[in-house]
């Protein structure tokens, strides 16, 4: 076992070594995205927090994630996940790798300590239950990241309808999109509309539409309704009267579907209260019926 673990090791020193000796050819272009990415990374880092620098699972999980993008081909998915969960890549790769050691490690030190207490357990089981234990916490934590990403495109979507249903209010009242879009992205409270309201803002100081600017963060956090509504403004073409009922339209489809969710969610939350109701009937019935029943097998 220990001549396979150093055997192992010795031929990933190689190949990094021939690596380093010989590193692939970058092309400007590729060099250049990646220094854009690094830069626009470094800035959200900041805003969002990122892990301690001085801890050895925090060095660990920025050089994974600095290694991830290099060799990476498509992280579009992740990246997504990890924008509407309002984490980053590093923070991500740091829980990771803590987890998954404490899973790896975890049995054998349990285990040592067990057979301290003269208990006499294997010591061999530890490796073994440690790797089930490792990869099942490596697991956990990507599942963890879809969920809460599923959860929260599921509430910016409720809250893009209500933001929709705002701004077609406000075009009804009689303001024009530019004037709209904006001000109803202040009206409500709630981090989706903080991100709705941010990307618009942004848009006057960048010079673009503020539908562009919403197909801009659909994109980046995997929404689809929102790199939609982009594509659909555009086929208006800045004309007034197709803008409105485009966002109109639109207002109107994200209301069908948030109503069609509700309906849908309370009719599962119906139905799981009937099986609640039936499980509690059988117990009650095993509960009264098992003393006669004992009764009339003992008898």
């Amino acid at each position: 076992m220990f001549f396979m673990v150093a055997a192992g090791c010795a031929a990933a020193a190689l190949l990094r070594l021939v690596h380093l000796a010989r590193p692939p050819r970058t092309d400007l272009l590729t060099a250049v995205g990646r220094w854009e990415s690094a830069r626009a990374r470094a800035s959200r880092v900041q805003q969002i927090g990122a892990p301690a620098g001085d801890t050895w699972s925090g060095r660990a999980g920025a050089w994974l994630a600095d290694q991830l993008r290099r060799r990476a081909r498509d992280l579009t998915g992740l990246n997504q996940d990890l924008a509407i969960s309002d984490t980053t890549l590093e923070v991500h790769l740091t829980k990771t790798l803590t987890l998954g050691a404490a899973g790896l490690l975890g049995p054998s030190a349990v285990l040592a300590v067990v057979n301290a207490a003269g208990l006499g357990v294997p010591l061999s089981w530890g490796p073994a239950i440690g790797l089930g234990l490792g990869a099942l916490m490596v697991v956990m934590v990507q599942r963890e990241l879809r969920e809460q990403a599923l959860t929260r495109r599921g509430d910016f979507r409720r809250g893009l309808s209500i933001y929709l249903d705002l701004v077609a209010m406000s075009m009804q009242a009689g303001r024009g999109h530019g004037e709209a879009l904006p001000a109803s992205a202040h009206i409500a409270r709630g981090w989706p509309f903080t991100e709705l309201q941010d990307a618009v803002d942004g848009a006057r100081f960048s010079g673009t539409t503020a539908w562009a600017a919403l197909g801009d963060l659909g994109r980046r956090v995997g929404l689809r309704e929102l790199s939609d509504l982009d594509a659909a403004l555009q086929l208006a073409n800045d004309d007034g009267a197709k803008v409105r009922a485009t966002l109109v339209a639109r207002a109107e489809t994200l209301r069908e579907q948030r109503l069609a969710d509700a309906e849908a969610n309370a009719a599962q939350a119906t139905e799981s209260m009937k099986f609640a109701l039936i499980v509690m009937v059988f117990a009650f019935l095993a509960y009264e019926l098992y003393p006669s029943v004992a009764r009339l097998m003992a008898g």
